[in-house]
């Protein structure tokens, strides 16, 4: 669905109007059947707490730091403020259903998106006025966090209580998604096309910040010897951003130029996504592949 939203956007400019209202309206439902999966029942601070900072560390810690690299080195005030705003925002909820693929520990990983959201209401506001260049209406940021979190999180908790809502999701949230990237894509075909010479270091940096922190952190794991479940929620908390949100915050505060960022990230997210179930996967003792390939070398 992404890749059907790009090649239409930009091949024919997307909405002719009311883009930013369409893109908002897509990302909306997205945002309220994707925190269906979220459950914020039963949550202990004590028991929770090492693995949620964990957690924060490797997407607020690792990946928002660099991010703020990339932004640092961005000359272009747009792009630069994409970066901020990627770095502001909290993972992508789509980590839930990649660790239950994985057969990682998908309690663990709802628990510590859950709180990342929370908190997420106060860190987009507070990391995009203290890194961004340009001057940020407040009030339209405040507004459009809530509105893009926090009413999604309030809609999603009586839907979760719907039966039929696990057969709906992923149809709801594809969906709404293909319209999302066709009004971004369509969007940014103008600027694009007028500067070409972005797309490599947007794609430089967008492959290091997929592939390069992924790869690294996998690595950083296994020399570890983390348990197998450590290093599945290391890796797809440090890997995946919620560029959906991303997108639609940078066009409706600071314009089309600063999507471009999400746009290209969004596209390496997908590959990297792809390579996941090989980078983990299972031999028949439970542990990855290259972990048991390892095993029997040290023996």
């Amino acid at each position: 669905m992404v890749a059907s939203g790009l090649v239409v956007g930009f091949a024919t400019g997307g909405f002719p109007s009311y883009s930013r209202e369409i893109s908002q309206l897509a990302l909306a439902p997205r945002m309220t059947f994707a925190m269906t999966e979220i459950s914020f029942a039963n949550i202990s601070a004590h028991t929770e707490s090492r693995r949620f900072v964990v957690s924060l560390g490797a997407s607020y810690g690792a990946l928002s730091g660099l991010l703020l690299i990339f932004a640092f080195l961005s000359t272009d005030p747009g792009i630069h403020d994409g970066w901020v705003l990627m770095a502001s925002v909290p993972p992508a909820i789509a980590v839930v259903p990649i660790t239950s693929y994985l057969r990682g520990d998908t309690r663990r990983t709802v628990v510590s998106l859950a709180i990342l959201y929370l908190i997420g209401l106060l860190l987009v506001p507070v990391i995009t006025l203290a890194f961004t260049h340009q001057t940020v209406p407040l009030n339209d940021l405040v507004l459009q966090t809530i509105l893009l979190i926090g009413l999604p999180m309030l809609a999603s908790r009586p839907l979760r209580r719907w039966r039929k809502i696990a057969d709906l999701r992923t149809s709801g949230v594809s969906i709404s998604f293909f319209f999302l990237v066709i009004a971004i894509a369509g969007s940014t075909r103008g600027p694009l096309l007028a500067r070409p010479e972005l797309l490599l270091p947007l794609g430089l940096f967008s492959v290091l910040r997929t592939f390069g922190i992924g790869v690294l952190v996998v690595a950083l794991g296994r020399t570890l010897r983390l348990p197998r479940d450590d290093q599945v929620a290391l890796t797809v908390f440090a890997s995946f951003k919620n560029l959906g949100l991303t997108v639609v915050l940078a066009f409706a505060v600071f314009g089309p130029i600063s999507t471009l960022p999400s746009i290209v990230s969004l596209v390496c997210e997908i590959l990297w996504l792809a390579s996941l179930p090989l980078v983990f996967r299972r031999g028949q003792n439970g542990t990855s592949t290259l972990d048991s390939r390892r095993e029997t070398t040290l023996r």
